[in-house]
């Protein structure tokens, strides 16, 4: 396996398509990631969020993630209650810890919510809108943020876990055009309790385990950028050394290394501005695969 493939497509033109080209890494990790794509091929699951373009194109705007959050929440809410509030403002950050609580607390870890009672009896869309709220409370928090294109598959078991030397490839660098590899626990990583002031979590849960979910990232992250993310990471571990050290991890535990794996580079002869331009018109992820 030498490329992973992502196409794009119209909503209102299956037919108009654009395909982005990236060249594997040459790494340990690499060959366990694509391991999980070709099961994720082999089983044809769909993806689970055709629309996850991000800060590229108009179609993911403020109002389409509201209303798309307050109907799921509904639609969820009509079968159990469990959420019982509408969001005003994506930007309210302690709405949004809140609902995504609810979310951690009723989902489970991964792939625990098959035994979970509360699904019992329920529709089949009743754990698709839960795993989509929490999709798109992440929205809400990356509205302002960059370009980005997110590939994910929630019917794919989440059960392979990182080894020690699969961290050692972390960064917290960003390349433009590069492909990552996704959080993939349910619950809130250092990454995110050192930003997001989060009250209402109920577990650290850093990066553990990995599948096939990626994303791409259209934007650079630079040297003293990095240094200031990694110093609030770092910050936060000592401040709450306690309660990691209770929850099973010491300080220089490599389980919580932050930040992704880059797992691929875009193959392209397009300038940045050029391939953005290209990218404006498409707003579905139709189809994802290695080869």
């Amino acid at each position: 396996m030498e490329h992973a493939i992502l196409r794009l497509s119209r909503k209102e033109d299956h037919a108009d398509i654009m395909d982005l080209r990236f060249r594997l890494s040459d790494n340990q990790f690499t060959v366990k990631w694509i391991d999980r794509v070709l099961e994720a091929q082999q089983k044809q699951y769909a993806i689970s969020e055709p629309w996850a373009i991000y800060n590229i194109n108009n179609e993911l705007n403020p109002e389409f993630i509201k209303n798309n959050l307050n109907r799921l929440m509904c639609e969820v809410d009509r079968e159990q209650k469990l959420f019982e509030m509408q969001i005003e403002d994506i930007n309210d950050q302690d709405s949004l810890n809140k609902i995504h609580s609810i979310f951690e607390l009723t989902h489970g870890q991964l792939d625990k919510w098959k035994t979970n009672p509360i699904f019992e009896n329920k529709s089949e869309m009743f754990r698709k809108n839960l795993s989509e709220i929490n999709q798109f409370v992440h929205a809400c928090e990356s509205i302002n943020g960059y370009p980005r294109i997110r590939v994910v598959w929630f019917d794919l078991p989440k059960y392979k876990t990182f080894d020690i030397e699969d961290y050692k490839l972390f960064t917290n660098t960003r390349t433009f055009g590069s492909l990552y590899h996704l959080y993939s626990d349910v619950g809130k990583n250092i990454e995110s309790l050192a930003n997001d002031n989060d009250e209402h979590h109920h577990d650290v849960v850093p990066n553990l385990h990995y599948s096939a979910d990626c994303v791409i990232e259209f934007s650079d992250r630079d040297a003293i950028t990095v240094e200031k993310i990694e110093q609030k990471q770092r910050e936060y571990i000592l401040k709450n050394q306690n309660m990691l050290k209770d929850k099973g991890f010491e300080i220089s535990d490599p389980r919580l290394t932050t930040g992704k794996i880059e797992i691929a580079k875009l193959v392209t002869d397009l300038s940045q501005q050029e391939l953005l331009s290209r990218l404006k018109k498409y707003n579905h992820i139709q189809s994802f695969s290695v080869s």
